[in-house]
């Protein structure tokens, strides 16, 4: 121990190695600066959830067409099985966009307030996809009353079926009569009887018309300008990268402007998408209505306070309906994208 103490390098050595060490931690710090100077900014990564519906799908086919500038944005699109999915993700954090409707985004603030995100984008109207079919028996919503109703998990469904109950003056279904299965089992559970009516949308609706003899006793036509599917992201997102969201919104719009060229294609690829064919794509288009320029700016600028008096009525019907609290906070919405968009940024 005393003589490894006592040992040392010449003086000589000494100024050679620290000489070495400085010239080493020089050509380091010129490799680091070289490489941030000679490497672009890194656009933002995130993740956008979305669920297979006519609407969404827009966003699969940018991606697949490359419409996404990567110099402002990597988009991470998951698609999952059904809407209620899609929420949960966004809700556990696992994605920071998502496409989806005002029911759920008002759900979201309910369950998360801490979540809660910011709509900045009307992707479409509902005008006769989400629908309430019935066995042939059951002729209409009052014949409904007392018995089984399949539906998934997603707020819409509880909310469609709370407004169609009520536009005849009837209570809503109680708790007792709703049926939360899987989307896939819903055509054996209706052939067998163990429901009466099932709550859907493109593209399971459109397979369950095809597949068996069924009453349509309500859609959501029947709820002009209600049911609306939107764009939402976290608010931190859209604060330090509202460039990027533009960006997600751009790509889309770029497939919808090709659709204006070549309807049929692009419409087929659609049907494709949500696995189905080109007649029933047609169908469930038929259904949907997409907002213009005009009518973004109407939605979503807070000062023409237009989208809010709908936000507090979905509130008040699930909260009536035991999905939310009562003091769940209403989504803010932004049109800054929207005069970005009309402007041609």
């Amino acid at each position: 121990m005393g003589a490894a103490s006592g040992f040392a390098l010449p003086p000589g050595r000494r100024r050679t190695g620290q000489r070495h060490r400085n010239g080493a931690l020089a050509a380091l710090a010129a490799l680091v600066l070289a490489l941030l100077i000679g490497c672009p900014h890194q656009p933002p990564r995130f993740v956008l959830a979305i669920n297979p519906w006519p609407g969404y799908a827009y966003f699969a086919l940018a991606q697949a067409r490359q419409h996404y500038d990567p110099r402002r944005l990597r988009l991470d699109l998951r698609n999952f099985a059904d809407n209620d999915r899609a929420v949960q993700a966004y809700v556990a954090g696992a994605a920071q966009a998502i496409a989806t409707t005002a029911i759920d985004v008002v759900t979201i603030c309910g369950v998360a307030p801490e979540r809660c995100p910011v709509i900045v984008y009307v992707i479409d109207e509902s005008r006769g996809g989400d629908q309430v079919l019935a066995l042939p028996e059951v002729k209409d919503l009052k014949s409904l009353v007392g018995r089984p109703i399949a539906l998934d998990r997603s707020s819409l469904s509880r909310y469609l079926l709370a407004r169609a109950f009520e536009s005849q003056d009837l209570a809503p279904p109680v708790p007792s009569q709703l049926r939360f299965l899987p989307a896939a089992s819903w055509e054996a559970s209706l052939r067998q009887g163990t429901v009466a009516a099932v709550v859907s949308y493109p593209p399971r609706s459109e397979i369950l018309l095809r597949a068996l003899p069924l009453n349509t006793l309500f859609t959501s036509r029947q709820l002009p300008n209600e049911i609306l599917d939107v764009l939402a992201v976290e608010p931190e997102l859209l604060r330090l990268h509202p460039d990027a969201v533009l960006a997600l919104v751009q790509g889309w719009q770029a497939v919808r402007a090709e659709e204006r060229q070549r309807p049929a294609a692009v419409r087929d690829e659609v049907a494709q998408y949500l696995g189905l064919d080109s007649d029933a794509g047609t169908a469930v288009l038929a259904g949907i209505r997409y907002p213009g320029a005009q009518e973004q700016y109407e939605l979503l600028d807070p000062r023409q306070n237009n989208l809010p008096p709908l936000l507090e009525q979905i509130r008040q019907v699930l909260y009536a309906n035991g999905v939310i609290p009562a003091n769940t906070p209403l989504p803010t919405s932004v049109d800054t994208l929207a005069r970005s968009l009309a402007k041609g940024r």
